[in-house]
């Protein structure tokens, strides 16, 4: 771990790498919601259609569509030649009254859907001369709400949740309902799958989109009431693991290892980056070293400073010479005046 610096790191859930400029933040407490976001469509299924049974005039035509029929409503009803003739002959009689004295003779064929359903079109007019088999109505049994969950997304969602949605292009007008029939697509091993959702019973009578309405929506998969919480991008993973770097209290530091005097306790797993864009913990003057009375070792890379040279020995002055008369009796030596 030489040059590496060694940053306490708490296990935290879920994470991401940090962005490359730093900065000081603080763990805050709060409610926290993991939201999803849904797309789908409306589809109209179980579509059959009304065709007519004989050759005659189409009478009383629904004149709507869109709209959501019982089975006992009139869509309109198909007379033959006969009864058309009988009802458009000129006379002082008037029509309602001709057609309710031959209905019971001619018995017009009714038009009604075999259960409740959604008028998607109409093809016929009222007081059109129509062949056998001809094309009256397009109705759906169902209107089926399909809804998709991105693979990132998948895995949070599970049947029963609320889904709020709304149409795409108006988003005020908003809905609710539970997740029903939800599955994974299957998209081989190497592929994330994502989700999908179909529900028929969201689309009813009381309220529903009409078919091929694009929605959206969101679903509240995870929420946590007075989470403590950090900014994701403090996050860091490795090795399954998730770590955030937290301050902490140095003492003594050396090239290899740092004292760590508050801020982590004994034994908690942290991490260690090689990342020389990193700012690094440094030996500040006045550190202790790696023992007791033994000198720092200096950074690799560099120079040890030379040998302190030993101090010259020193000299001591000399007192100034003293002249001094000879002793009486002593050679004076030879006189240099004597001759």
């Amino acid at each position: 771990m030489t040059r590496a610096a060694l940053l306490a790191l708490t296990l935290l859930p879920l994470g991401l790498a940090p962005a490359r400029a730093q900065q000081r933040a603080e763990t805050r407490r709060a409610d926290i919601e993991r939201r999803v976001q849904v797309i789908g469509t409306v589809l109209a299924v179980d579509v059959f259609r009304l065709k007519a049974n004989i050759e005659g005039r189409a009478e009383n035509i629904w004149p709507s569509t869109g709209v959501w029929v019982k089975p006992a409503d009139s869509l309109g009803s198909l007379v033959n030649k006969e009864f058309a003739a009988l009802t458009d002959a000129p006379g002082s009689t008037r029509k309602s009254v001709m057609a309710d004295r031959w209905n019971p003779v001619y018995r017009p064929s009714p038009l009604r859907c075999p259960s409740t359903c959604f008028i998607l079109k109409i093809f016929a007019r009222s007081r059109q001369w129509v062949k056998p088999q001809a094309v009256l109505v397009e109705a759906a049994g169902h209107l089926r709400m399909v809804g998709r969950v991105s693979p990132e997304d998948a895995p949070l969602v599970r049947d029963g949740m609320l889904l709020t949605y709304w149409p795409a292009n108006n988003p005020r007008r908003r809905f609710q309902t539970r997740i029903a029939r939800y599955v994974l697509d299957v998209q081989g091993e190497k592929v994330d799958p994502a989700g999908t959702f179909t529900m028929d019973e969201a689309m009813g009578p009381g309220r529903f989109l009409p078919p091929g309405t694009n929605w959206e929506g969101v679903i509240v998969a995870q929420r946590s009431a007075g989470a403590v919480l950090v900014p994701t991008q403090a996050l860091l993973r490795f090795g399954g693991e998730v770590f955030l770097p937290v301050r902490v209290s140095t003492g003594i530091t050396t090239r290899d290892w740092t004292e760590i005097t508050a801020g982590v306790e004994a034994k908690r797993p942290f991490l260690v980056l090689d990342d020389k864009e990193l700012p690094r913990h440094k030996i500040e003057p006045g550190d202790g070293a790696a023992g007791p009375g033994a000198p720092a070792p200096a950074p690799a890379g560099t120079q040890p400073p030379p040998p302190d040279e030993p101090p010259a020995p020193a000299v001591r002055a000399q007192p100034p010479a003293v002249e001094t008369s000879p002793e009486p009796g002593a050679d004076p030596g030879e006189d240099p005046y004597s001759e």
